[in-house]
C-alpha cells in the first residue's frame, strides 16, 4: 500500500514538472554600501510592485553587498530595503522592459536604532480577509493566560455543546488544523487537547468558512490554529509566562528561540501548560413507556482536570539557492491528566418519588503522546510565482488509560443494599499516519494562475479495551464491555484550481477528486465492514469591485466530513452504571454544499449571506439506549439533512483616536430533520444571533485596555433546545522596556454567566442540564522578547498530513 502511494506520488509529480514552461524574463541586480563605502551584508531587499506596493519577493545581499533579482516579468518596480541602524531606502519606480544592472546604493546611518514600535504595526484582535476571519492572538489582553479551547469558544460565530463539540455558523462538523494539519480529535477529546495548549504559542487563529479545492475537501469549514514562529534575522526569542486563578489554578509557561540568516532557519519551541480545571454537569433524566412516567434520574456529575501538557517543536528552513529550498519539522507532544469524577444520583421510581441513590467515583489515569515528523521541498522556477513543493508526513499517535469505577447503592436510610459495583478498564490505543502531497503552481500571462497537485495518505489504527469486574475481589474479564477494533484508510487525491484577475474582476474555479477506501475490524466479535467511494468537490470564486467603496464577492464549495476514528470505534467507555459512550462503526461521511454572497465596504465592514446544506448530518446526541430500560447512550448518528441559512456582518469602528471596537454579529436560522431513538424531527430549528464586541483602548503608546463581550441566543439545535449564554471580559496591558517587555492582567467571564443550560427531548425521554466550567479566571501574564527587530518574508510550511489527523480521535495529542 505505501509502496502504492509513493509510485503514484512520483508519477504525478513527474506528470506536474511536464506541463512547466518558460516566459520571457528580465533581472536586476545592484550592490547595497554605507556611506563610508563598505558592503553591507544580509541586508533585506524587498521587489515591490510598481503599482500597488505589493510584495513580490525578498532576497538577501551577500557578503560583498549584492543582490540580484532573476526571472522576473517585465514590468513596473520599486526597491525597498529596511536595514536596522539605517534610512530606510525606496527607491524610483524602475520600468525593467530589459535587465538591469543599478548602480550602488548607498544607506545613511541613522542617528539612533529604530524601536520595534516603528516597524511592527499593532493588529486588531479581528480581522478580516478575502474568506477568512482571524483573530490575532498575541495582540489581546484577554487572550493571555488562556488556552486554545476557551479562545475558539469565544470566537464570533463559533458554538460549542456540552460534549465540546464546535460549530462555526450553524455549520456542524468543523475541521480543527494547527500550523496547516489537522489534529486527531473530535468532541471532548479534542476539547481537552485544546484546552493544554496555552495562548502564549499561539499567533493567530484563522477560521475558513468555504476552503477552496487547494484544501482537503475534509471539514465542513475549518479552523486554523497557527502557533508563533519568529521571523527576525539573527538570533531571537520570547519567554512568557503566565498565572491564572479561577477556582483552580492555571500556569502557561513558553520559549521559542529562533536564529536566521540568509542561508538557514533554525527554529524550536517549547511550552509546558499545567491547567486544573472542572466540569458540573447537573442533569434531570425522566423515562417514559408511552407516555407514561416509569421513572427518573437527578443526578450530579463533578470531574476534576489536571493537565500536564509538554509541547515541543523543533525545524530548519535551508535555502540552498535562490530556486530551492528544504525544510523538516519535529514535534512532539506528551499529556497527562487524571480525571477525578463524582457522580451522586437520586432514583425516582413511576410515582416520581425518591426510591434510593448511588454514587459513582471515577479515579483514571491517562497518558497521550503523539511524535510527528515533516519533510518538504520547494523549487521555485521564476519570480512569478511558478513553484514545485513536495512534503512527506509521518505522524505517530499512542494512548494509556486506565479507569477505576466504583458504584455504591443506598437505600433512603442510607445503608448499603447492594454490593458494592467495581469495574477496572485499560485501554491501549495506536494510530499512524503515512502522507504524501505534491502542489504545482504556474502563473501565466495576463494575472492568469493554475494551480494542481495530488496527496495520497494511508492510517491504520489499533485500538484494545479490556474490562475486568473486580466486585469479588477477583480480576473476572467482562466480554460484554471489552473489545478490540482495527481500522485502516486509504485516501488518494488530485486537484486543479484556476485564478484569473481581470480589471475589477477576480475569479478562482476549482475542482478536487478523492478516492477513499476503508476497513474496520472488531476481533471480539469478530466483524468487519468496508467502504469504498470517490467524491467529487467543486469550488468557485467570483469578485467584483464596483468602486474603492463597494465590493461583492460569491463563493461555492462542497465538502465532506468523514467520522473520526473515536466516533467509528464501537467501544465502551461508561460514565456511570446508567450511561456509557459509544462509537458507530456503520456511521457515514456527511457532505455540506455552501454558497456565500459578501459585500465589502471600504475593505472595513463585511456583510455575508449564506446557505449550506448538509447530508447525513454527524450529530452527538444522548439518547434511550435500544433495548435496555432506563439507561442512555452518548453516541453519533446521521441526521437526514440539516440546511442554515446565515447572515453576518464585521463592523469595525474608530470612536475616537484612541477607542478603537471590532463588532461581529453572526446569525442564522438552522432546520434539521432526520430519526433518532424512534424520534422524527422535519425542518426543526430556529432563528438564533450572536453579538461578539472588542474594544481597545489606547490610554497612551505603552498603557492600553480591553473590554470583549458575547452574547449568544436561545438556539434549537436538533433535538437540544440551548439557553442564551452571554459573558464579558476586561483587561489591562503595559509594555516595558522600548516594548521588549510585556505585562497583561486579565479577568474572564467576570460575572460567571458562561454556562449551558438545555433541554432534550426524544420519544419516551426528556432532559434538562446544566453545564458550568472554570471560567471565571484572573491572570497576569509576562513576556520579555529578545533578538533582532528586522523582519524578512519567510516560506510558508504547510504539510500533508491533512484531513486525516484531524479525525484520528485521540486526547491529548496533536
Amino acid at each position: 500500500m505505501k509502496s502504492t502511494i509513493i509510485k503514484n506520488s512520483i508519477i504525478a509529480c513527474l506528470l506536474l514538472i511536464t506541463v512547466i514552461s518558460k516566459s520571457q524574463t528580465v533581472s536586476v541586480s545592484s550592490k547595497i554600501y554605507d556611506s563610508e563605502n563598505k558592503a553591507i551584508p544580509d541586508a533585506i531587499v524587498q521587489l515591490l510592485n510598481g503599482t500597488d506596493s505589493s510584495l513580490i519577493k525578498n532576497e538577501f545581499t551577500d557578503d560583498k553587498g549584492a543582490f540580484s533579482f532573476n526571472e522576473i516579468k517585465p514590468n513596473l518596480y520599486l526597491l525597498q530595503i529596511n536595514v536596522i541602524g539605517y534610512k530606510p531606502y525606496l527607491s524610483e519606480a524602475l520600468n525593467l522592459n530589459s535587465s538591469q544592472e543599478l548602480p550602488t546604493i548607498i544607506l545613511q546611518k541613522t542617528e539612533v536604532e529604530l524601536k520595534e514600535v516603528a516597524i511592527v504595526a499593532r493588529k486588531p484582535y479581528i480581522e478580516r480577509e478575502k474568506g477568512k476571519v482571524i483573530l490575532n492572538v498575541e495582540n489581546s489582553i484577554n487572550a493571555a493566560g488562556s488556552s486554545a479551547f476557551e479562545l475558539i469558544e469565544k470566537a464570533p460565530g463559533v458554538r460549542v455543546d456540552n460534549n465540546d463539540n464546535v460549530s462555526l455558523n450553524g455549520k456542524p462538523g468543523i475541521a480543527i488544523w494547527i500550523d496547516g494539519k489537522p489534529t486527531p480529535m473530535t468532541g471532548s477529546d479534542l476539547a481537552n487537547y485544546l484546552r493544554g495548549i496555552p495562548s502564549s504559542s499561539i499567533d493567530k487563529i484563522e477560521m475558513i468558512s468555504n476552503p477552496s479545492s487547494k484544501y482537503d475537501a475534509a471539514g465542513s469549514a475549518i479552523i486554523n490554529i497557527k502557533l508563533k514562529k519568529d521571523k527576525r534575522i539573527g538570533t531571537n526569542g520570547s519567554l512568557t509566562n503566565s498565572y491564572g486563578q479561577g477556582i483552580y489554578m492555571k500556569s502557561n509557561n513558553s520559549i521559542n528561540i529562533n536564529h536566521r540568516n540568509k542561508k538557514v532557519n533554525i527554529f524550536g519551541t517549547y511550552s509546558y501548560a499545567y491547567r486544573e480545571a472542572f466540569s458540573h454537569l447537573k442533569l434531570d433524566r425522566r423515562f417514559y413507556q408511552n407516555d407514561t412516567f416509569i421513572g427518573a434520574y437527578n443526578q450530579d456529575n463533578y470531574i476534576k482536570y489536571d493537565f500536564n501538557n509538554h509541547i515541543a517543536r523543533a525545524g530548519i528552513d535551508y535555502y540552498a539557492n535562490k530556486n530551492n529550498s528544504f525544510g523538516l519539522v519535529v514535534s512532539s507532544i506528551s499529556n497527562k491528566f487524571n480525571p477525578k469524577g463524582d457522580n451522586t444520583a437520586s432514583v425516582f421510581d413511576n410515582s416520581n418519588t425518591m426510591a434510593s441513590t448511588y454514587k459513582t467515583t471515577n479515579r483514571s489515569n491517562e497518558k497521550w503522546k503523539n511524535y510527528s515528523a515533516n519533510i518538504n521541498y520547494k523549487h521555485q522556477f521564476d519570480t512569478l510565482g511558478t513553484e514545485l513543493t513536495t512534503d512527506i508526513d509521518y505522524a505517530h499517535y499512542g494512548n494509556k488509560t486506565q479507569q477505576n469505577f466504583e458504584t455504591h447503592y443506598y437505600d433512603l436510610n442510607k445503608e448499603e443494599f447492594l454490593n458494592p459495583y467495581l469495574l477496572y478498564g485499560n485501554m491501549k490505543g495506536g494510530l499512524d499516519i503515512y502522507s504524501i502531497k505534491n502542489d504545482f503552481a504556474k502563473t501565466l500571462k495576463k494575472d492568469f494562475k493554475l494551480e494542481a497537485g495530488q496527496k495520497s495518505s494511508y492510517v491504520i489504527a489499533d485500538n484494545k479495551l479490556s474490562f475486568y469486574n473486580r466486585s469479588n475481589n477477583l480480576n473476572v474479564f467482562d466480554s460484554s464491555k471489552s473489545n478490540h477494533f482495527i481500522y485502516t484508510e486509504n485516501i488518494n487525491a488530485i486537484y486543479i484550481n484556476a485564478a484569473k484577475d481581470y480589471k475589477n474582476w477576480s475569479m478562482q474555479l476549482g475542482l478536487r477528486c478523492e478516492h477513499t477506501f476503508v476497513t474496520g475490524k472488531q476481533l471480539v466479535y469478530n466483524t468487519s465492514f468496508e467502504n469504498n467511494y470517490i467524491q467529487l468537490f467543486p469550488s468557485a470564486f467570483v469578485g467584483y469591485k464596483f468602486n474603492e467603496k463597494h465590493g461583492l464577492e460569491l463563493n461555492y464549495s462542497r465538502r465532506i466530513n468523514r467520522p473520526s476514528y473515536e466516533q467509528l470505534n464501537p467501544f465502551k467507555f461508561y460514565i456511570d452504571p446508567t450511561t456509557y459512550k459509544e462509537g458507530n462503526p456503520y456511521l457515514n461521511p456527511q457532505t455540506t454544499e455552501s454558497i456565500e454572497l459578501t459585500h465589502v465596504f471600504k475593505q472595513k465592514i463585511y456583510t455575508t449571506f449564506g446557505f449550506g446544506r448538509t447530508n447525513k448530518n454527524i450529530t452527538e446526541v444522548i439518547a434511550p439506549a435500544a433495548n435496555q430500560s432506563k439507561i442512555t447512550v452518548q453516541t453519533n448518528v446521521n441526521l437526514a439533512q440539516v440546511d442554515v441559512y446565515a447572515l453576518n456582518c464585521s463592523l469595525p469602528i474608530d470612536i475616537t483616536k484612541w477607542w478603537h471596537m471590532t463588532n461581529d454579529i453572526s446569525s442564522y436560522f438552522a432546520f434539521y430533520s432526520g430519526n433518532v431513538a424512534n424520534t422524527s424531527i422535519s425542518k426543526v430549528g430556529n432563528f438564533n444571533y450572536s453579538i461578539n464586541t472588542v474594544n481597545t483602548f489606547n490610554f497612551s503608546s505603552n498603557f492600553s485596555g480591553e473590554l470583549s463581550a458575547n452574547y449568544r441566543s436561545k438556539e434549537i439545535y436538533a433535538f437540544d433546545v440551548i439557553q442564551p449564554i452571554w459573558f464579558f471580559n476586561i483587561g489591562l496591558q503595559q509594555k516595558l522596556w522600548n516594548n521588549r517587555a510585556i505585562i497583561k492582567v486579565n479577568f474572564t467571564d467576570v460575572m460567571y454567566s458562561n454556562k449551558i443550560k438545555a433541554d432534550v427531548a426524544f420519544t419516551d425521554y426528556k432532559e434538562t442540564f446544566t453545564v458550568a466550567r472554570d471560567s471565571r479566571v484572573a491572570t497576569i501574564s509576562f513576556t520579555y522578547k529578545f533578538g533582532k527587530i528586522s523582519v524578512p518574508g519567510s516560506k510558508k510550511r504547510q504539510g500533508g498530513a491533512d484531513d486525516i489527523k484531524q479525525r484520528a480521535g485521540g486526547n491529548g495529542v496533536g
